[in-house]
């Protein structure tokens, strides 16, 4: 009890420390910091508009209900899961480079889950319709409702790229050795969790038989293939940014190492998307009017062909820059 008693006090005084630095910095620093809250009271003024009326609001129907919230709740779950891109090389492996900013990379995963929890609210309509979504307390119907196992994942997930960061920084900070009898097993437990994240998230998609887009069975490793090149594409920006306009260092060696992971994974995701798109035209199908409408146009509705070509373009763009560095 006292050691715990000491940790906490420990951390309460660390995150006090954090927060007055928070609110201390260059005028560039504080314009950015005001611009950020502007675009959130934006967004507050025209969701408390979407309280008062429902998800009308959106103009959604039954046909196309995943818009804007849905979309950036699947990428944001995609975001935190490549975490574990780097939690592998710089626990398990002990690379160096990576392992010096593995905390870095682990704050960002749990703003991404908060962020995607965010949009899983406002995707509910009205904010006091929250509650069910609360395990033991709202009306779940867990174990049988996917979308019960999603808000466990994510909150687990959450708490995990919350503690462990969190108390590795406070060790650093008071320059102790950190207790890895204690600390590693929530790090080896974060690694299938995160890929249980995207994977619950999958499977709440391909469960819906009347979507036949989504209901494939190649869905769950299409989205860990993808995540694990797009999010650590993110943080490669993030970290280039953080070494210019900040004193701490990150080794190139890092960066090189997280490319080359991102080429490997989006080998995997080019072709399991090769092999979807073989399926559905090689079969011919009734199915494959999903696909059609994206890639070629149905009926005359064609609106999302110049996106899905212009993202395959840029998907073989980028795997042939991390596959020849130079």
């Amino acid at each position: 009890m006292e050691a715990l008693r000491e940790t906490l006090e420990e951390t309460w005084h660390f995150y006090r420390r954090t927060l007055s630095l928070v609110v201390k910095g260059s005028k560039a620093y504080y314009a950015w910091c005001f611009f950020l809250l502007a675009i959130i009271m934006v967004g507050v003024v025209f969701y408390l508009k979407q309280h008062d009326m429902g998800l009308i609001a959106t103009n959604l129907t039954d046909q196309v209900s995943w818009g804007l919230y849905i979309a950036n709740f699947t990428y944001l779950v995609g975001m935190a899961a490549a975490a574990v891109l780097l939690v592998i090389p710089a626990y398990i492996y002990s690379f160096k480079p990576i392992k010096e900013i593995v905390v870095l990379g682990e704050l960002f995963s749990a703003s991404s889950i908060v962020m995607a929890i965010l949009f899983v609210m406002v995707d509910l309509g009205r904010l006091d319709r929250f509650w069910h979504m609360i395990p033991l307390i709202g009306s779940m119907n867990f174990p049988k409702s996917l979308l019960a196992w999603d808000v466990v994942v994510l909150n687990g997930y959450l708490f995990l790229n919350l503690l462990i960061p969190f108390y590795l920084l406070v060790k650093f900070y008071y320059r102790k050795e950190p207790n890895w009898k204690f600390i590693l097993p929530f790090i080896i437990a974060s690694i299938p969790w995160a890929v249980g994240i995207h994977t619950v998230t999958a499977f709440l998609y391909n469960g819906l038989a009347a979507r036949p887009f989504w209901n494939a069975s190649i869905l769950a490793p299409r989205f860990l293939a993808s995540a694990l090149c797009s999010g650590p594409a993110i943080m490669i920006i993030i970290f280039q940014i953080i070494r210019r306009v900040s004193s701490i260092k990150i080794e190139d060696g890092a960066l090189f190492k997280i490319a080359e992971l991102i080429a490997y994974a989006m080998f995997v995701n080019l072709f399991l998307l090769t092999a979807e798109i073989f399926k559905e035209y090689y079969s011919d199908t009734v199915h494959i009017a999903p696909f059609k409408y994206l890639f070629e146009g149905l009926h005359g509705h064609d609106q999302l062909v110049p996106w899905i070509w212009a993202a395959m373009a840029m998907n073989v763009t980028a795997f042939y820059l991390f596959l020849v560095p130079r």
